[in-house]
C-alpha cells in the first residue's frame, strides 16, 4: 500500500491508520444501536480495487461449518467518492445513485401492460414496527414524514392506526396532509399509485386480524387472503417474532400452528417467502455464504464469526450476537463483561436461538458502514450510517468520507469499485441462495447490503457486514434526497410487477 496515497486521501498516515485499526478503544459500542444514529447519503467509503475472480464454484450450504472468516489477499487502494455532505439522520441531503437516466420501468405504461394483469396484494405491517403515538413515531427511524391526500390517510389511518401519524399544524394545500407514515406501509401505498392501480390493487389487514384469523380459520379472513395474489409481510423470521409482547402470542405453539394453516391458503404467493426468512433468521448460514464468496470470488475480510454451543469458552475481544434479532437488541460487545457469561447467554435465548462470536472490527465504531439498497439488481440509494458520539477527536467520519482533495477521475473510480463490489456480491450471493433454496429469491427483488471497511494483513478492504431483505428492514427515508423515496418504491413495484408475472407464468423458467 502506497503510503502517500493514504495521506493523501484520508488525511493521515498509514502507521496513523494501523494504530487505529489496531488500538484498544476506551469504550465500545454496538454499531447498529439506532437510537443515537446518523446518517447521510454519501457514498464515500475508502473506494477499495477489488478484482474479481470468476469462474469458481458456488458453495450451496456451509450452516455445518463452525469458523467462518478469512479472504482473498488483495491490495485495495483507498480512493474516495464523489464528496457529499453528511447529515443528521431526520436530514436531507443528495445521492449520485438517487439519480436515474431514462425512464423507470414501472413507469413505461407498454411495459406495465404488456400482459394486462393487475396483481391483488395485501400488506399485513409487522406489530413490533408500531408505535403508540405521534411523539413516538417523530422519534421511529422506521417513519417518514411524507404528504399524502386526505382520502389515502383515512383509509391507511381506519385499515392500520399505529402506523401512520397526522402531523398537527403546518400548511399543506387543499385535500393534502402531512403525515408520519411508517416507511413500508408508505412503500405498499405506493404500489397502488404506480400506474393509477393498473399494476397493483392494494389492501391492508392489521397483524391481529391476521393472526388470529389464521390461527381460527375464521371464514372472512380465509376468503380475503385467498382472492389475493400476494402477500406482503406476515411473520418475519428474521427478528425475535417469538416475542409475546409484541406479536400477542397466548402460546408459543401458536406461531408453528399460524404457519402451518398458513400453508393451506395455497394459492396466494407470499413475499418474502417464509422459508428464505427463517434460514437468514439464523444468521450463521448467510455469514458463511458471505465468507465463502470473499474466499474464492469477490475478495473482501468478512470478520471471523464462531458459532458457539453451550458451555464453549467465550473469546476475549469477540462481539458476541444472537439469532433472530435486530437493531442490536441482542449485540454484545467485549467490555460488556457481566453479560460475557453462559447464565445470561442462555436467559437471553430461551427458544433455542444460537450465539456467535465475531472479530469486533473497530473501524465500524470510529468509520461506521455503508447501507446499500439493491432493487432488481440496481443500486437506489446509499446511506452512511455512523454513530454521533466519536470516540476518538483525531479523526471523525467526515474527515474521511468527504476529503476536500483527489481528482474527477478518482473519485468516479471511487464510485465504480464500491458499486462493483457491492453488485458482484450481492449477484454471487443471490445465485448461492438460488442454488441452496433450488428456487427464486427474495433478494434477487430487494435486499440491503451493510459495507463496512477492514483490514486484512495491513491491506484496506471492504466487507459485507449484514444483509436485510424483510419489511422491517429500515429504509431510512428520513435521510434519503427529495424524490428518492419514490424512486425506491417505483423500482420495487416494477421488480415486483415482473417477478409476479413471472410467477403467475406457467411457462416461465
Amino acid at each position: 500500500m502506497d503510503d502517500d496515497s493514504v495521506a493523501h486521501e484520508l488525511k493521515i498516515s498509514k502507521s496513523k491508520l494501523l494504530e487505529m485499526y489496531g488500538m484498544i478503544l476506551d469504550q465500545l459500542d454496538a454499531i447498529d444501536v439506532d437510537a443515537e444514529a446518523w446518517a447521510s447519503t454519501s457514498v464515500q467509503a475508502p473506494m477499495l480495487s477489488v478484482p474479481g475472480s470468476e469462474g469458481a464454484p458456488i458453495p450451496t450450504d456451509h450452516a455445518d461449518d463452525h469458523l467462518i472468516g478469512g479472504a482473498l489477499e488483495m491490495e485495495h487502494l483507498p480512493y474516495q467518492g464523489l464528496g457529499m455532505t453528511s447529515v443528521a439522520s431526520y436530514s436531507r441531503s443528495t445521492s449520485e445513485f438517487s439519480q436515474f437516466s431514462g425512464s423507470l420501468q414501472g413507469l413505461d405504461p407498454d411495459r406495465g401492460h404488456r400482459k394486462g394483469r393487475q396483481f391483488k396484494v395485501i400488506y399485513i405491517p409487522d406489530p413490533s414496527r408500531r408505535c403508540c403515538s405521534l411523539s413516538e413515531c417523530e422519534r421511529n427511524l422506521g417513519y417518514a414524514l411524507r404528504t399524502i391526500t386526505a382520502k389515502t390517510y383515512e383509509k391507511l389511518e381506519g385499515a392500520l392506526p399505529g402506523y401512520i401519524f397526522r402531523r398537527p399544524g403546518g400548511r399543506s394545500k387543499a385535500g393534502l396532509v402531512k403525515v408520519y407514515i411508517s416507511e413500508w406501509l408508505w412503500v405498499a401505498a405506493r404500489l397502488s399509485a404506480v400506474l393509477d392501480e393498473s399494476m397493483f390493487l392494494v389492501s391492508y389487514m392489521s397483524w391481529e386480524r391476521f393472526r388470529d384469523g389464521i390461527l381460527e380459520f375464521d371464514k372472512d379472513v380465509v376468503t380475503e387472503l385467498s382472492r389475493q395474489d400476494c402477500l406482503l409481510g406476515g411473520i418475519d423470521y428474521t427478528i425475535d417474532y417469538r416475542s409475546s409482547a409484541a406479536y400477542g402470542w397466548k402460546d408459543v405453539s401458536d406461531i408453528e400452528r399460524l404457519a402451518t394453516n398458513l400453508k393451506t391458503i395455497r394459492n396466494v404467493i407470499m413475499w418474502p417467502p417464509a422459508r428464505e426468512l427463517k434460514r437468514a433468521g439464523w444468521k450463521f448460514p448467510v455469514i458463511a455464504d458471505l465468507a465463502a464468496i470473499a474466499e474464492s470470488q469477490v475478495p473482501s475480510c468478512p470478520p471471523v464469526t464462531t458459532r458457539l454451543n453451550t458451555g464453549d469458552t467465550i473469546q476475549q475481544g469477540t462481539v458476541l450476537k444472537r439469532s433472530q434479532s435486530d437493531c442490536s437488541a441482542h449485540v454484545i460487545m467485549p467490555d460488556a463483561a457481566r453479560m460475557r457469561t453462559w447464565s445470561y447467554l442462555m436467559s437471553q435465548a430461551p427458544a433455542g436461538e444460537i450465539w456467535m462470536a465475531q472479530q469486533h472490527v473497530p473501524f465500524l465504531a470510529k468509520l461506521g458502514e455503508w447501507r446499500v439498497y439493491i432493487v432488481g439488481g440496481k443500486i437506489v440509494q446509499v446511506v452512511h450510517y455512523f454513530r454521533a458520539k466519536i470516540l476518538s477527536s483525531d479523526i471523525t467520519p467526515m474527515e474521511v468520507i468527504n476529503p476536500d482533495e483527489g481528482t474527477t477521475d478518482q473519485r468516479n473510480h471511487a464510485k465504480e469499485e464500491f458499486e462493483a463490489f457491492t453488485l458482484d456480491t450481492w449477484k454471487h450471493l443471490v445465485l448461492t441462495e438460488k442454488a441452496s433454496a433450488s428456487g427464486p429469491v427474495s433478494i434477487s427483488i430487494f435486499c440491503r447490503l451493510d459495507i463496512g471497511i477492514g483490514m486484512e494483513n495491513g491491506r484496506l478492504m471492504y466487507f459485507v457486514n449484514e444483509v436485510e431483505r424483510s419489511l422491517t428492514t429500515s429504509l431510512w427515508m428520513g435521510s434519503m434526497p427529495d424524490g428518492a423515496h419514490g424512486i425506491l418504491a417505483d423500482t420495487l413495484a416494477a421488480t415486483l410487477y415482473d417477478w409476479l408475472t413471472g410467477m403467475m407464468d406457467p411457462m416461465h423458467l
